[in-house]
């Protein structure tokens, strides 16, 4: 099933990565509206990558990369709640890409490997970002 849904992810990654791009770049985040395009569209190609790999190489893939990035864009000023956002948005359209395109009797476990995935990603992020909210107060 994982092959499935690789093969699935990696053949509509461009949409992905475009829709994410787009999604952020109008939305409510301040960091992302001033984030040059490109810079915007190259962070949601890794993104979606990552997602990829996880679907190949285990959930830890994506978490391992939500947790390099989350620390980063904290140093720079992001707030929690838009990597939470982005993360959102990135389940949202890979949900509705994987559930179309699976076949009946591979779809619950493509949408199961897909919300592992996510949810080792939003663990992760918890815990940058508590690790963050720490040294602040420290």
């Amino acid at each position: 099933m994982e092959d499935e849904l690789r093969r699935i992810l990696r053949r509509h990654s461009r949409w992905l990565t475009d829709e994410l791009t787009e999604r952020l770049a109008r939305g409510p985040d301040l960091h992302y509206e001033k984030t040059d395009r490109r810079v915007l569209s190259e962070r949601c190609r890794l993104l979606v990558e990552a997602l990829i790999s996880s679907a190949h190489q285990g959930a830890e893939q994506l978490g391992d990369f939500v947790a390099s990035v989350a620390d980063r864009r904290l140093e720079e000023g992001f707030e929690l709640e838009e990597l939470q956002h982005a993360l959102r948005l990135l389940e949202v359209v890979s949900w509705r890409v994987v559930a179309r395109e699976s076949t009946p009797q591979s779809l619950t476990p493509n949408l199961a490997a897909l919300n592992t995935a996510m949810g080792c990603a939003r663990d992760e992020l918890a815990r940058v970002g508590q690790a963050h909210a720490h040294a602040r107060a420290s």
